[in-house]
C-alpha cells in the first residue's frame, strides 16, 4: 500500500439538514468527519505511519460523481498513487446504490485499491473475491432513498421558506442587499438603488438601452460586478462597462417592483446538472414583499417602450458565431444577417456603441472573413500534412522512449518492493532478537534511503513518461483530423469546433487565428479582409 486517501464532504443538503434539525446533522461535519478518520487511522496498525492525502468537497451532493475532489481522488487511484481509500461511511462516497457499487465491486478491486469505510464497518479486504455482504448492499440502498428523501425535504423547507416570504436565494438584485438584522430578508442599498432608479428615469425619457449605457459609461457611473466586486473588474484585459443586455435586465427585472418570484425552475432528479425552466405564467409571486424602487405606472411605461426590442437578427446562425473576437477590447463580436437596412451580412464589435474605443473593428463583412479562415485552414491542413508524414520516425523515437521508460519504472517498483521484503526480514530478526537495535536501525536507515532514491527516481521516469504519451496523443490527434479533412470546400460548424480556438480581427480588418491543434495557442496572422 503506497498512500492512504482520506475524503469528506458535506452537501448543501446536509447542511440544511443540520440546520433545520431534521436529523443530528452534527457528526456529518468536515472538521468531525476528519478528526474521525484520524483517529481510525491511529487505531490501526498496519496504517498507522502511512502518508494521508486528504480530499475534500464541501457543498457538493453525493448523488453524482463530478465533484473536484472526487475528481482529484480518482485521478490519484488511477495514477496508482493510492493504496487506500477511507470515509466516514459509504453515504459520503456515493449516495448512488449503483455508482457506489461499481466502484466497491468493479473499479477498486481491479486497481487493487482497498476501500473502507468505517462506520458500515467495511473493509474490502474482508471480502476479497466476493460482493460485499446483503447488509452492506441493503444499507447501500438506503443511502440512496435517504439522499431522495433528503432532497424532498430540503425542497419542501425552501419552497415554505419562500412561501412565508423569506428571501433564501445566493444572489440579491442590484439596488438591494441582505438584512444584518432580520435574517433571509432584503433590504434597499442606497449607493445601487440610485444607479437602477437613474436607468429607469433615463428609459422613461425615451433613451434605448444602448443610448442608457453610453451615458452610464460617459459618466463613470459603475456596473455591478464594479461595485460589489472590484477586484474582478478589469480581469482577462477587457474593460469593465455597461452594455444593452446590462441596461435590459435591470429595466426588465420585476424584483424593482417589490415582488419575489420562486418556482422559476425544477430539476430533472435527484443530483441531475442544472434545471428546467418554468413557464413565466407558472412563478409564484409574492408581491410587497420587499420595499419598492420603481412603482408599476412607470414599470410599464418602460416596458410599453421596449416592446419588441432587439428581436432583429435572432434564428440565423453562423459558424463562427462565439469564436469570432474583436481585437481592440477583446470582445466578441455579433454575428449581423442580411435583414431590413442591412445588404449583406457582417459581424459587429457588441461594445463599440458603448465605449467607443478606437481601436475597436466596428465591423467585418462575413462572406470575406468565411474565404479567409476557409482558405488559412486548409493551408494549414496541407502544412501539417507533409509534417506528419516527416514525422513519422520522430513519432517511432517517442515510442521506444515509452517504452524504455515503461521499463525503467517497473524495475524501480520491483526494486522497491524487493527492499520491503528485506525490511519486513530485517524486523523479523530484530522481533526474535538475532540482531540489536543499533543495527537494525542503521540497516534500516540504509534501506529507506534506498527507498527514498528509487521514489524520486520513479516519479521523474513518470513525469517523462506522461509528456511522451501526451506529445503522441496530441501527435495522433492531430494526425487524424488531419487525414479526415483532407481539402474543405465549406466552413461548417463542425469543422469551425473542430479546428479552431479563437479569432480575432482588428481595425485594419487583420485577421488572427489561434488553432486548435495545440496547446501552444499558434496564431496565424492574415491579410486585410477587403470589404
Amino acid at each position: 500500500m503506497d498512500k492512504l486517501a482520506i475524503y469528506l464532504r458535506l452537501s448543501l443538503e446536509d447542511a440544511q439538514v443540520m440546520a433545520d434539525g431534521f436529523d443530528k446533522g452534527e457528526s456529518n461535519s468536515i472538521s468531525s468527519q476528519r478528526a474521525m478518520l484520524y483517529a481510525y487511522i491511529l487505531s490501526n496498525e498496519e496504517l498507522r505511519g502511512k502518508e494521508v492525502l486528504e480530499f475534500c468537497d464541501d457543498g457538493y451532493s453525493g448523488t453524482s460523481m463530478e465533484r473536484p475532489g472526487m475528481r482529484r481522488l480518482l485521478k490519484e487511484v488511477k495514477d496508482n498513487k493510492i493504496g487506500c481509500v477511507i470515509v466516514k461511511d459509504m453515504s459520503r462516497f456515493s449516495r448512488d446504490y449503483i455508482e457506489l457499487g461499481t466502484y466497491i465491486n468493479q473499479i477498486f478491486p481491479f486497481m487493487g485499491v482497498r476501500f473502507i469505510a468505517v462506520n458500515d464497518h467495511y473493509d474490502s479486504r474482508d471480502h476479497a473475491g466476493s460482493t460485499p455482504p446483503i447488509d452492506t448492499a441493503f444499507r447501500s440502498l438506503l443511502y440512496d432513498l435517504y439522499s431522495k428523501d433528503i432532497s424532498v425535504k430540503v425542497k419542501t423547507s425552501v419552497e415554505n421558506k419562500c412561501a412565508n416570504g423569506e428571501y433564501v436565494f445566493g444572489q440579491v438584485p442590484f439596488g438591494y442587499e441582505k438584512s444584518k438584522e432580520i435574517k433571509n430578508t432584503v433590504v434597499v442599498n442606497e449607493k445601487e438603488a440610485e444607479i437602477v432608479r437613474y436607468i429607469f428615469s433615463l428609459a422613461l425619457h425615451g433613451n434605448g438601452s444602448t443610448q442608457i449605457a453610453r451615458i452610464l459609461n460617459e459618466k463613470g457611473i459603475p456596473t455591478k460586478t464594479q461595485t460589489r466586486h472590484p477586484e474582478r473588474a478589469g480581469k482577462g484585459g477587457r474593460t469593465q462597462a455597461w452594455d444593452s443586455a446590462s441596461v435590459r435586465a435591470v429595466l426588465n427585472n420585476r424584483f424593482y417592483l417589490g415582488e419575489m418570484a420562486y418556482g422559476k425552475s425544477k430539476r430533472k432528479y435527484v443530483g441531475s446538472k442544472g434545471g428546467i425552466a418554468v413557464p413565466m405564467e407558472d412563478w409564484k409571486v409574492i408581491p410587497n414583499h420587499h420595499e419598492p424602487l420603481v412603482t408599476l405606472e412607470d414599470y410599464e411605461k418602460v416596458c410599453l417602450f421596449r416592446k419588441g426590442a432587439d428581436t432583429a437578427g435572432k434564428g440565423e446562425k453562423n459558424p463562427l458565431v462565439g469564436k469570432l473576437f474583436c481585437g481592440g477590447c477583446g470582445y466578441s463580436m455579433t454575428y449581423k444577417p442580411i435583414r431590413g437596412k442591412n445588404k449583406y451580412r457582417r459581424f459587429e464589435c457588441r461594445k463599440h456603441a458603448v465605449l467607443q474605443i478606437r481601436s475597436c473593428c466596428t465591423y467585418i463583412s462575413a462572406d470575406p472573413l468565411e474565404d479567409i479562415v476557409l482558405t488559412m485552414l486548409n493551408r494549414e491542413l496541407m502544412v501539417r500534412g507533409d509534417a506528419a508524414k516527416e514525422n513519422r520516425n520522430l513519432v517511432s523515437f517517442r515510442k521506444s522512449c515509452i517504452a524504455r521508460l515503461e521499463k525503467k519504472i517497473t524495475q524501480c517498483r520491483s526494486r522497491k518492493k524487493q527492499l520491503q521484503a528485506e525490511v519486513d526480514a530485517l524486523y523479523e530478526s530484530y522481533a526474535l532478537g538475532e540482531i540489536r537495535a543499533a543495527l537494525y536501525r542503521q540497516k534500516a536507515d540504509g534501506i529507506k534511503e534506498q527507498v527514498a532514491l528509487l521514489t524520486a527516481e520513479e516519479e521523474k521516469y513518470e513525469e517523462e513518461l506522461k509528456r511522451l504519451r501526451e506529445e503522441c496523443r496530441r501527435a495522433g490527434e492531430d494526425g487524424k483530423q488531419v487525414i479526415r479533412y483532407p481539402h474543405l470546400e465549406v466552413l461548417t460548424q463542425e469543422v469551425v469546433d473542430v479546428f479552431v480556438k479563437k479569432i480575432y480581427v482588428y481595425k485594419n480588418k487583420r485577421v488572427e487565428i489561434q488553432w486548435n491543434f495545440r496547446e501552444d495557442g499558434k496564431e496565424t496572422e492574415c491579410s486585410t479582409v477587403p470589404q
